[in-house]
This record gives structure tokens, sequence and C-alpha cells, in this order.
């Protein structure tokens, strides 16, 4: 239960674009840090700084895109509530 907690105070700490990117990967998980700018219409870099946020918070996980290996996978991994 305490886990919950921190994850939701952790949540509450985010910036706005890092909440909108978090509420998109709950949704559409996994995506590329290119398929997050394309959907969020956000700039890379304030992607990429949400991205950021949100592997600090332990609320996403990154595996290695099969496709191109020189991308990431970015998927939410537990719930912010």
């Amino acid at each position: 239960m305490a886990h919950t907690t921190q994850n939701a105070t952790a949540f509450d700490d985010l910036t706005p674009s890092a909440k909108l990117v978090y509420v998109l990967l709950q949704r559409e998980s996994p995506l590329t840090q290119s398929e997050l700018v394309e959907r969020t219409q956000l700039s890379p870099r304030t992607v990429r700084n949400a991205l950021g946020q949100l592997d600090g918070a332990d609320l996403v996980s990154k595996d290695v895109c099969l496709r191109d290996a020189r991308k990431r996978l970015y998927s939410s991994t537990a719930s912010a509530e």
C-alpha cells in the first residue's frame, strides 16, 4: 500500500507534459519516443524530459525495440492512483 501512495505522490510532482505522456503510455503502450512526439504534439526535448521524470519516479519501463535496436519502447509500469 505504501508503494501505491509513493507512486501517487511522485505522479503529483510531475510536470503536465510528463502526466500527458504517462496517460498516453497507459492507453497505448508500448510506444517509442518518436511515436510519443507524434501523438502528443510535444517537442522531442519535452518528451525526452517527460520520460526522464517518469523513469525517475519508476512509472515507466523501457525495452529495446525489436524493429530497430537503436530505439527504445516505453511502457507504463504502475498505477499512479
